[in-house]
């Protein structure tokens, strides 16, 4: 099974230059990194249902409180994917969730917001939109990880 990681790696590449260039991810791309995870993290050592399920609930909870934040301040409700998330960042972010028990996932949700943010800065001489592309960044940020996790065995992020 050396194919399967090889090929979730070549999709987080691909959903890279996808949001990048046109702010969109093709929707095949999530799948198959979710089908895949599913394929190469241990099922012995670990119940993947339960771990989608704690890591999903997280990810929707975090979104629900970011609506209700936003909605109350606005004094209005808001769409969360017509201001301020992507329909792609959401099934980047559930595609990724059979990778992660849930403390990390927190983590890596979270340095993956810092990561983005930190890029959208950095290459704002090159980036004319406006809107982050979050989805890329952070399959840039979870490339590099599991680049990390497969070649140092200390302090593993994922469940590879």
């Amino acid at each position: 099974m050396k194919i399967a990681p090889a090929i979730l790696l070549c999709c987080l590449i691909l959903i890279f230059f996808q949001d990048i260039k046109y702010r969109r991810i093709h929707i095949i791309l999530p799948i198959v990194i979710f089908g895949i995870s599913f394929l190469i993290v241990p099922l012995k050592k670990y119940d993947l249902v339960e771990i989608f399920l704690f890591n999903t609930g997280f990810f929707f909870i975090t979104l629900g409180i970011l609506t209700l934040y936003m909605s109350l301040k606005s004094k209005k409700f808001l769409n969360p994917f017509e201001h301020y998330f992507g329909l792609g960042d959401l099934l980047f972010y559930v595609a990724i969730t059979p990778l992660f028990l849930l403390k990390n996932y927190i983590l890596y949700f979270i340095l993956s917001m810092l990561f983005a943010i930190l890029m959208q800065l950095g290459l704002k001489k090159f980036i004319k939109e406006e809107s982050v592309p979050l989805a890329g960044f952070s399959a840039l940020f979870l490339f590099i990880i599991l680049l990390k996790d497969s070649l140092i065995d200390f302090q593993k992020i994922t469940l590879l």
